[in-house]
């Protein structure tokens, strides 16, 4: 359930993964509703025209990729990161056929 609400925060918001995205979120729900219209009609009349659905999916998907793109200037600046800490160790790797690992202290 943990892992669902993280790629549910991610789909729906900007690129802080704070901010909650109106283009992404309508997105969202029109890609549900359209499969679940879609599905009905299928259920309910047992037809399908795969030629048909791709052509309507692509062009929602495009659409909302778009969207998105022209939405991309108003987001707000991704977090900076954080720098990697020191390391305690440095690995040297020598390129010899004995392919030799040493490991040494930090100088200083």
């Amino acid at each position: 359930m943990k892992n669902i609400k993280k790629v549910l925060n991610d789909w729906l918001t900007g690129i802080d993964g704070k901010t909650m995205d109106p283009a992404r979120g309508l997105w969202f729900a029109g890609i549900i509703a359209f499969l679940c219209f879609t599905g009905h009609e299928v259920y309910k009349s047992d037809k399908f025209d795969m030629v048909n659905f791709a052509m309507a999916y692509s062009a929602l998907l495009a659409a909302g990729a778009a969207s998105v793109k022209i939405k991309e200037s108003t987001e707000p600046a991704a977090p900076t990161p954080r720098p990697a800490p020191k390391s305690a160790v440095t690995v040297v790797v020598n390129n010899d056929d004995d392919d030799e690992v040493s490991l040494k202290p930090p100088k200083g």
